[in-house]
């Protein structure tokens, strides 16, 4: 529910219909995933499902999910660090942020599980903060802003919506170890449940003062554990997309560690651990890094989508994905330029916005690496072996 209240200042009672049309996209693009991991499984890794096809664009995507992992990780082991304990240094914040993404990995590595249950318990504090939104509004705990904005900050607002429901993929990365068409089945019962969630969720948050919302015990032990759990499920399917890059020697040769788990695991841990020490330098330039993962986001959804228009069984199929290429692209190009304005978040150099610097650099490395290792004959060529 980070974008909330963003959303609420644009459009007031209007973000529940914000999020609701914001689910388009996001269910389009989830269908895509689900085709795409029926067809080529390994590793549920966006690389993995676009690399045959188009390799190089395969590798730009695989780029895109690590670097969304490695920032998102640290982004939310800050925002579970900073609940716990709100008033403390940065130093210590900085601190407890590693050590929580350090037990994440461990727990991911040796018992997997622990986090399977340790989600369950997240899903039921989710359903609970669900229910106490629910019945703030229904019972007039809150009184409700008007609808408000002007066409463009409706615009605005669904970009700000459409990357919240980010994360969904995550149980791909563990397609080969769960029973057939499981990973298609909690996908979608996982974007049904997250449209409730923000539909009521925002309703609430639109309030004139959100304060019996967010000061809510059931609230805030939702967000926490949110939070935290969010750090073993975005781990993984980091880790094992980078192992399927590993597995097909499309990394340098003295990377070809990473095909093993462990070591990948231990790589994402680390670099998430060494981003989130930006917080010790800047927490501004931090903050700006977490907000470009849309854009890098969005890469990686059209790139799936675009596969699975061009591997569709059906013409229905087949328009579906097109449709969500199509809005991913505008949509992705859209929140790109607006973060190029030295206004939009809290860095700026020369008169451009540092978020909208930050993803051309991160779009660069991409490209330089795809060009480079992305090949379809770079895996024979000089790959790890």
């Amino acid at each position: 529910m980070v974008t909330a209240p963003l959303i609420a200042a644009l459009v007031g009672s209007g973000t529940a219909a914000v999020y609701l049309l914001a689910a388009i996209p996001a269910a389009l693009v989830a269908a895509g995933m689900s085709a795409n991991d029926r067809r080529d499984p390994h590793k549920g890794s966006v690389y993995a499902w676009v690399r045959h096809r188009l390799p190089r664009t395969g590798w730009l995507a695989g780029f895109c999910l690590a670097s969304t992992g490695v920032i998102a990780t640290s982004g939310m082991a800050h925002v579970a660090a900073d609940l716990l304990i709100p008033s403390a240094p940065a130093a210590l914040k900085a601190c407890l942020a590693a050590a929580l993404t350090g037990v994440a990995a461990l727990i991911d590595l040796y018992e997997l599980r622990l986090m399977a249950a340790l989600q369950y318990l997240a899903i039921i504090a989710g359903v609970g903060a669900t229910i106490v939104c629910a019945g703030l509004v229904a019972g007039g705990g809150v009184r409700l802003a008007p609808m408000a904005g002007s066409p463009l900050d409706w615009f605005h607002a669904v970009l700000l919506a459409v990357f919240a429901y980010w994360g969904f993929d995550a149980i791909f990365a563990l397609t080969e170890v769960t029973s057939a068409g499981a990973p298609q089945r909690v996908t979608a019962l996982t974007v049904v449940g997250l449209i409730g969630f923000f539909a009521v969720g925002g309703t609430a948050y639109s309030a004139v003062d959100p304060t019996p919302v967010t000061g809510h015990l059931v609230v805030r032990i939702a967000v926490v554990s949110s939070a935290i759990m969010s750090l073993g499920s975005t781990l993984v399917p980091t880790a094992r997309g980078i192992e399927a890059m590993a597995d097909a020697g499309q990394i340098p040769s003295w990377a070809g560690l990473l095909r093993r788990t462990s070591w990948a695991t231990a790589v994402v841990t680390t670099a998430s651990v060494a981003w989130a020490g930006l917080l010790l330098i800047s927490e501004g330039l931090f903050t700006d890094t977490v907000d470009a993962l849309s854009v890098l986001v969005g890469l990686y959804f059209t790139a799936s989508s675009l596969i699975a228009a061009l591997r569709a069984r059906s013409q229905r199929e087949r328009w579906a994905q097109v449709a969500a290429v199509a809005l991913m692209v505008v949509i992705t190009t859209a929140v790109a330029i607006q973060m190029l304005d030295p206004a939009y978040g809290a860095t700026a150099v020369g008169g451009v916005g540092g978020v909208g610097l930050i993803v051309v650099g991160l779009s660069a490395l991409g490209v330089a690496g795809a060009l480079r290792y992305g090949g379809p004959e770079s895996g024979a060529r000089g790959g790890a072996r």
